[in-house]
């Protein structure tokens, strides 16, 4: 009888067990799908990002490319400078554009972005890149300069300088100028997209050849 008792002891016992295994197996398994679910839903917001971002840089282009741009003075200092039509007198060359009321990150990412893909030889020819902004003062300007040294030539121009429709949204953006004064390749960088902006730079970098 005790034996029996024993047995039976012993049979719940690993029944127990058995069942602890099963229940802990399928939970585990449950927040497994649930991990892989949400992988899936996080990946489906970025690519839903991406394409949102690829087709805003595409609706640009479409507005944008071959619109003239303006003859002005673009600003070293308060009296030293050129014409626009200067910069790209001999060959097209790849303009960075951002106001003061851009996102002050945002800008100095790109152009930090713009400074190691020079020294990385991405673009090895500086000349090719100029940067126009529109900074208040020149004392900002001068700032900006002293803090981060960049070696690419910034010049101020007038905020309004321009009137087409990547200057709406405040956003950095690049463009190429060409020596007829038309503008191409018009692209706003985003920060959460690293490798889309270094793979632009390395497309519009055959410009520099020309």
């Amino acid at each position: 009888m005790k034996a029996r008792n024993n047995s039976a002891y012993a049979l719940i016992t690993v029944l127990l067990l058995i069942i602890l295994f099963l229940y802990f197996y399928f939970l585990n398994k449950m927040t497994e799908n649930e991990n892989n679910q949400k992988s899936l839903f996080q990946y489906a917001a970025i690519l839903s990002e991406k394409e949102d971002f690829l087709l805003s840089n595409f609706d640009l282009n479409y507005q944008m490319t071959g619109l003239l741009a303006p003859e002005l003075f673009c600003m070293i200092t308060n009296t030293k400078g050129c014409q626009l039509s200067e910069m790209s007198k001999e060959k097209p060359v790849l303009i960075y554009r951002y106001t003061n009321k851009s996102c002050e990150e945002c800008y100095i990412d790109a152009l930090t972005e713009l400074e190691k893909e020079i020294q990385n030889e991405v673009l090895e020819n500086r000349d090719f890149v100029k940067i126009l902004c529109s900074h208040e003062t020149e004392r900002e300007l001068m700032i900006l300069r002293r803090t981060y040294k960049f070696s690419v030539p910034i010049y101020r121009i007038p905020s309004d300088a321009f009137s087409w429709v990547a200057e709406e949204s405040h956003k950095p953006y690049y463009f190429v100028l060409h020596p007829n004064m038309k503008i191409s390749h018009i692209y706003v960088p985003d920060r959460e997209f690293p490798d889309m902006n270094k793979q632009y730079l390395e497309a519009v970098k055959r410009f520099s050849l020309e």
